[in-house]
């Protein structure tokens, strides 16, 4: 069964200056205990996905289309905001890119993972006051264990201080810690490693990964950084302008990468004992997502661009063991670099 599928994702944003189309039609399946990453350019829609499978984007402004919705195959499409509150945090839960934002900056860290706690685990039972009294001290140790499951020292100490006076690495735990609270089958990750020094970056996701496969969660993990999800994701998704350019798994990705977006990504990212003097560099910026070009969106930047690649979008062409590309010329391009 999987933690998440969805088929057939749009999501629009009417404006004064026209339709934003942000994602466009998009289909995603995590299977449980897995981790896939959606990765492309700041402004692909990768968040905007991230939301509506959340159903956090409000309607309106936004218009979100979608034929399936299913997590750990409940059908969620349907369900009402109050409804999914039930659903966030207890079946499905999010990552924030900014936890200085993320989180109440009044309130103590530790009351606000207990208030995950106290809406999805705990009940009142039949005491009345004295029954209040107890939950609200499970749900303080069970913060407590939270904090200490994620590394983070000193935890009854943490407990009571504000978001300001952790650092960015710490407030990024806290994060982690309110997602994996309630043992929700699917974790999204949007970015979650923003504004963080690599080696900062690197334990918040090692924290992340050794948690994920701990509890066997599923974990969506949204970036712009494929360097991250090399050893992270067992599948990745490549997005581009609201479309998904290519889909395989980790392997098949950094191994064979054939969509000519994928292969500029790819470009980009330093290795130790690489010896190309040059990285590779995407020509332009993505286009505006109002003013969107005819054909294949990433035409005016490919060079493999051919004249149908400026008037038809080529289809997610379905291959081999799931992997899929959009691209006319794929294998052509693909023969180039193998001949």
């Amino acid at each position: 069964m999987n933690a998440l599928e969805v088929k057939n994702l749009k999501v629009i944003f009417p404006t004064e200056m026209g339709i934003v189309r942000a994602v466009e039609g998009i289909d995603i399946e995590i299977e449980q205990g897995k981790c896939a990453a959606i990765v492309g350019e700041s402004g692909c829609g990768k968040s905007v996905t991230s939301l509506a499978v959340m159903k956090l984007l409000s309607t309106p402004p936004a218009i979100v289309r979608v034929d399936k919705l299913e997590l750990g195959g409940t059908d969620i499409k349907g369900l009402t905001d109050k409804q999914m509150q039930k659903v966030r945090g207890k079946d499905v839960a999010m990552i924030f890119q900014d936890a200085l934002t993320a989180l109440n900056p009044v309130m103590q860290v530790g009351k606000q993972i207990d208030e995950i706690f106290l809406a999805h685990n705990l009940s009142d039972g039949e005491n009345g006051k004295t029954g209040r009294v107890n939950r609200k001290k499970e749900a303080k140790r069970r913060t407590i264990e939270a904090l200490k499951l994620v590394g983070i020292s000193d935890a009854e100490l943490r407990y009571k201080a504000y978001p300001h006076q952790l650092s960015g690495g710490m407030r990024q735990r806290v994060l982690i810690a309110m997602a994996f609270a309630c043992n929700p089958n699917l974790i999204i990750a949007d970015e979650p490693t923003t504004a963080l020094d690599v080696t900062i970056q690197a334990q918040v996701l090692d924290v992340l990964k050794d948690l994920q496969r701990k509890r066997n969660t599923s974990l969506m993990l949204i970036t712009h950084d494929l360097s991250i999800v090399m050893n992270m994701a067992d599948e990745i998704y490549v997005m581009y302008c609201g479309k998904i350019v290519e889909r395989g798994t980790t392997r098949e990705i950094f191994k064979d990468p054939l969509h000519p977006y994928t292969m500029g990504l790819l470009g980009s990212i330093a290795r130790i004992g690489d010896a190309k003097s040059r990285f590779v560099q995407i020509p332009s910026s993505l286009p505006s997502p109002i003013h969107k070009p005819s054909g294949c969106y990433f035409h005016p930047r490919c060079q493999y661009a051919g004249e149908r690649c400026k008037t038809e979008m080529p289809p997610l062409e379905k291959l081999e063991g799931g992997r899929c590309v959009r691209c006319w010329n794929y294998k052509e391009i693909k023969n180039g670099k193998n001949g």
